[in-house]
């Protein structure tokens, strides 16, 4: 188990499998609802809290990001929330998911290099689908979770790219016609 400490706010422990062997949990099994997990992640936060000398502060919002790895192991990503309202009930959120991305290029010429590239990032991206919708050309990605900055900065070389939900998306995959 390795943990950081990235400024005051954010702790990340890095997992490997045999640490999450030895926590009785998988990657696909974690999830705040379930009491195994609960049970994990505040064993990581008392390790965590005497490797680093300090406590995290669970008082207020704690952003809990988790991202496998592959070897079987994970990170966690502990954040507190700066805006925290200390009258409002104690609130952990667990997310195992980065928003997509939808990206449209300049043109042509540009969506043939983005492609390039995003073949040349497959470690940093879960998955990639082409489109065409209304004459424009999309890609909708599915970063890994904390790599969404780096592909958003490397996109905008090509053309628009941005974060968005489901829903946003949601007219591109009925209507659009898929890219091979």
């Amino acid at each position: 188990m390795k943990i950081e400490s990235n400024g005051e706010e954010k702790i990340t422990v890095t997992l490997s499998h045999i640490d999450m062997v030895d926590l009785d949990i998988t990657y696909d099994e974690m999830d705040y609802s379930n009491i195994e997990t609960r049970r994990v992640i505040w064993t990581i936060l008392d390790k965590a809290r005497k490797a680093l000398g300090k406590s995290v502060d669970t008082d207020g919002k704690l952003l809990i990001e988790v991202a496998p790895l592959e070897d079987g192991g994970c990170v966690l990503h502990f954040t507190n929330s700066p805006f925290s309202d200390t009258k409002s009930k104690k609130r952990l959120i667990m997310k195992k998911d980065a928003d997509p991305i939808l990206f449209c290029p300049w043109d042509e010429n540009s969506f043939i290099d983005s492609l390039k590239i995003i073949s040349g990032l497959k470690d940093f991206i879960k998955s990639a689908e082409s489109y065409k919708y209304e004459s424009c050309l999309y890609m909708i990605i599915r970063p890994r979770l904390t790599f969404s900055e780096k592909i958003l900065h490397i996109l905008c070389e090509f053309g628009n790219a941005f974060t968005c939900t489901e829903g946003e998306i949601s007219k591109i995959y009925e209507y659009g016609n898929a890219l091979s």
